[in-house]
């Protein structure tokens, strides 16, 4: 299996965001997701409450961040 490397904001995007860990995304929904919470938040506030979540919940934290990398690597396309 051949993966890429995928920005580590749009892994920050999907880390922060509303979307439940438990919900079956497709990619179309990974992307929407990514997309609209950097729209909002911007890359900034992204990292500020990935940083924060890993100070107060490191064991949930990083659970989660590699489940946000994992459907990133899947759902957006390697750069060129």
């Amino acid at each position: 299996m051949t993966t890429h490397t995928v920005d580590p904001v749009l892994c920050m995007a999907l880390f922060v965001s509303d979307a439940p860990k438990s919900s079956e995304l497709d990619d179309a929904a990974i992307r929407e997701t990514v997309d609209r919470t950097l729209e909002r938040l911007g890359p900034d506030e992204c990292y500020a409450r990935a940083a924060e979540a890993f100070g107060d919940r490191p064991e949930t934290a990083l659970d989660r961040i590699q489940w946000a990398r994992e459907l990133c690597t899947r759902a957006m396309p390697a750069a060129v």
